[in-house]
């Protein structure tokens, strides 16, 4: 079906999904309702048959597809790990280390440094290493959800060997934006102007230090917490289980707190990443090693590790299906002319010195309502560099804008991959997920800005 550019009335979509977000704080209800609506502003009456049309290119299109089956495979990951007691004995043995609530909350920080290779894979080791260390401290999930997904695309950004520095070095070569000659040299000399991930790293170090106040529904689920216990209501929680910071150990108490096998497992996954830049492979590769150490012990019979492997999958179900219809939102986009709308509106006001912070500020705001980061950049690059140009502007200066703007959109977009993984991951609703890290981006989104601005009229 073609684009149909219907002006700002492909906005509506989008508005009626955020709308039911905050109303209602069930994703799957916001998406379908969106969904349909874009729906009907396409085919009127016979808007059932685009719906399930747009749902079945979603699925082709291979990201969702990639997503079900990576989702899937660290779901087994994580429920092999908790039923061996792997991840349990791990917590333990660092326990005597994460003693006091800062130091968990510190060491939390340090192994999203650590695993720096991929923000998926970032999100989903630190939550399963470190989810019943924090919650012994009594940190709530919410806050705890923001220290994961703070040091996922954040830090691979800073890091010029992850997979996000990887894409926008090829995305920069493609744009004829090089240093040296290559792509990855103009992103290595763009580093200091990312500001976005840094405000948002720093702000998240304050916090733990002290230094830095809880705001918004981390500083409320926080006072639950130290009061009550509660690290999780039954409201913000995936499966609506009410959890417990005194149900952190509840599990048999092992005698031997050998950290070594979940080590393993997790230098396993780093590894193979590094080597392969294939993230769902590593997985697989992890998957195996846990699943020989499991028969080796004798702890599972094979037959148990099959069906806790299928639980495993099953509690990834939601976050699947949600994914598939934020996906279906984004074709729905596609075909309204949402995006082309966007651009209309955002091109005749790109200009100046102040232009990289306006590429920011636009762009940013884009992929917290509209998601897709990577996409966002690749749609806005080849309009954003020949302008920069025109005007006389560093083009640098603007592409690193572009990160910024998709790491904003990373740590924020309700429906966005990084959101809900971690979510998933963190065991609460996506919306809670978002909602914890908002007043902090909202704070990092305007630091950066004038940053940006400041930026623009020193560099040339």
């Amino acid at each position: 079906m073609e684009t149909m550019h219907l002006g700002f009335i492909s906005l509506i979509p989008t508005i009626v999904m955020f709308v039911f977000v905050f109303w209602t704080k069930r994703m799957l209800l916001s998406f379908t309702v969106a969904t349909l609506v874009g729906s009907v502003l396409i085919g009127g009456f016979t808007f059932p048959t685009v719906w399930l049309d747009k749902l079945q290119t979603a699925w082709a299109a291979g990201t969702c597809g990639y997503l079900v089956v990576m989702l899937s495979l660290f779901g087994i990951l994580i429920k092999l790990l908790d039923v061996s007691g792997y991840s349990l004995e791990f917590a333990n043995w660092m326990g005597k280390y994460a003693n006091t609530r800062r130091k968990a909350m510190l060491i939390t920080f340090a192994m999203g440094w650590l695993i720096f290779v991929d923000d998926y894979l970032n999100n989903m080791a630190v939550s399963t290493a470190m989810k019943n260390i924090c919650d012994k401290h009594k940190i709530p999930r919410t806050l705890f959800g923001f220290l994961v997904n703070c040091t996922a695309a954040p830090v691979c950004v800073l890091i010029p060997v992850s997979t996000w520095a990887a894409f926008y070095s090829g995305l920069f070569e493609e744009m004829n934006v090089r240093v040296n000659g290559t792509g990855l040299g103009a992103y290595i000399a763009g580093m200091p102007f990312l500001f976005y991930p840094v405000i948002l790293l720093l702000i998240c170090f304050l916090i733990i230090i002290g230094v830095f106040p809880l705001l918004g529904i981390t500083k409320k689920d926080n006072e639950l917490a130290m009061q009550t216990g509660i690290v999780c209501s039954k409201e913000e929680s995936l499966d609506g289980k009410e959890l417990h910071a005194d149900s952190a150990n509840s599990s048999e108490t092992q005698t031997k707190n050998n950290p070594l096998k979940f080590l393993a497992t997790m230098i396993t996954i780093v590894t193979i990443t590094i080597v392969t830049k294939n993230v769902m492979v590593a997985c697989m590769g992890a998957i195996v090693v846990v699943v020989g150490i499991i028969v080796f012990e004798k702890k599972l019979k094979l037959t148990e590790v099959f069906s806790h492997s299928f639980e495993g999958i099953a509690s990834m179900l939601t976050v699947d299906a949600t994914i598939a219809l934020a996906l279906t939102l984004v074709e729905i986009n596609k075909t309204t002319g949402m995006t082309d709308y966007v651009i209309t509106v955002l091109t005749p006001l790109l200009n100046g010195s102040i232009f990289a912070a306006i590429v920011f500020a636009f762009c940013g705001a884009y992929v917290f309502f509209a998601g897709g980061f990577w996409d966002g950049s690749m749609i806005f690059a080849p309009i954003v560099v020949p302008i920069a140009v025109a005007l006389g502007v560093n083009p640098l200066l603007s592409c690193m804008a572009l990160v910024c703007a998709a790491t904003l959109g990373s740590t924020t977009f309700v429906a966005g991959d990084a959101v809900m993984i971690t979510s998933g991951a963190v065991e609460i609703k996506p919306y809670y997920q978002m909602l914890g890290t908002f007043p902090y981006a909202l704070i990092g989104y305007i630091l950066t800005i004038i940053g940006f601005t400041i930026a623009g009229f020193i560099v040339k």
